[in-house]
């Protein structure tokens, strides 16, 4: 029996895992993947102590700590959450575990565009991770789908490798930071595409392009290229737990501002919330907040 069970080890999972241990509470941290999408962030450049730092370093160093803390972590993914009499039962494929409370970190999933050839071509010029496949397409002609800021931290990241960068927004404005705008716009290798509509994927075994829809004029574009990154958003990781809590429209956890669900025991912190703003910093502090609560939660739990 745990005291409580992290489940995701983005920022908001380790950070929750740093102050349960550090509480002295039995805890056991699941994910499937280490590091979230953090890990694949080129350079982050608005977490306090850092000018800047990879993802992946940053992930690294917190990683340190959970070890530092001896803190019990095994890699698999849950499949459902479960409420009984002594508390939960978490489920993975494999193994089954009990705890007193769960504290949901789960973050979110690439989102898709969900149109023909995208799944055809993945690993085959499609991609997600432009901190993992960026170099892979040196002095390639390569675009990104998105207009928020993963995508513009993609084109960025990919520019130092690419001959020619397009970024395909489906909006007439990009909707990110005005730094990170104003730096791709000083490249002589970038061009932002406004109100595009990507509309198919297509290849020979390998990508050659792809074909958009020009919202403004309604014409089919088609844009020969190399390798597309899809930067479109994220999913909420909710599945497991969507017959067992509030979630909102957005499939986001319903929290409140203690990091409270809708089920007394289990809290949640990070993207998979409703919690405004998507940030780093955000989702490690309210990894914290999530945690001292689920602590304060088992401590009323055991004087009762």
């Amino acid at each position: 029996m745990y005291d409580s069970i992290i489940i995701g080890g983005g920022p908001a999972g380790l950070t929750a895992a740093i102050y349960l241990a550090r509480k002295k509470m039995n805890i056991l941290l699941l994910s499937s993947e280490f590091g979230g999408q953090t890990a694949k962030a080129a350079g982050i450049e608005n977490y306090p102590g850092f000018i800047k730092i990879s993802g992946a370093e940053l992930i690294a160093k917190t990683l340190e700590q959970i070890q530092a803390l001896e803190v019990e972590n095994k890699n698999e993914e849950v499949k459902s959450v479960e409420k009984n009499e002594n508390g939960f039962k978490v489920l993975t494929k494999d193994q089954t575990y009990q705890t007193r409370s769960v504290v949901i970190c789960s973050g979110k999933t690439h989102r898709k565009l969900n149109v023909p050839g995208e799944d055809e071509f993945v690993g085959k010029g499609v991609s997600y991770c432009a901190t993992c496949d960026g170099p892979l397409f040196k002095d390639k002609t390569v675009v990104v789908i998105g207009g928020g800021n993963s995508a513009m931290d993609a084109a960025t990241e990919i520019e130092k490798y690419a001959q020619k960068v397009f970024v395909l927004a489906v909006t007439s404005e990009l909707q990110c930071d005005a730094v990170l705008k104003e730096r791709f716009e000083k490249s002589e290798k970038g061009k932002i595409i406004y109100n595009a509509q990507t509309t198919e994927v297509y290849g020979d075994g390998f990508i050659k392009g792809l074909k958009y829809k020009d919202q403004g004029s309604g014409e089919i574009v088609d844009l020969a290229c190399d390798g597309i990154f899809v930067e479109i958003g994220w999913t909420p990781s909710t599945d497991f737990v969507k017959d067992l809590l509030k979630i909102s429209e957005l499939k986001e956890i319903e929290v409140d501002q203690n990091g409270a669900t809708s089920v007394s025991g289990i809290f949640s912190a990070g993207d998979v919330t409703n919690t405004p703003f998507k940030q780093i910093v955000i989702a490690s502090g309210d990894g914290a907040k999530a945690a001292l609560s689920a602590w304060k939660y088992l401590i009323m739990q055991k004087s009762r």
